[in-house]
């Protein structure tokens, strides 16, 4: 349950860091570059993050 939540914290990190992106650059015309590495991380963590545990039988 601890990865699920972690999965879904990132992803919505993700969300609100593509949002800033998009308003900054239609109201300002530039790009804010740490908003867009912080989005590349949290979505490339939260893709790659476990959900399951891998169990040896």
């Amino acid at each position: 349950m601890f990865r699920w939540g972690l999965k879904i914290i990132f992803g919505i990190g993700f969300i609100l860091c593509c949002i800033v992106v998009i308003l900054m650059y239609n109201k300002l015309s530039f790009i804010d570059w740490p908003y867009v590495i912080g989005g590349g991380i949290s979505l490339t963590i939260g893709i790659l993050l476990p959900t399951e545990k891998n169990r040896k039988i």
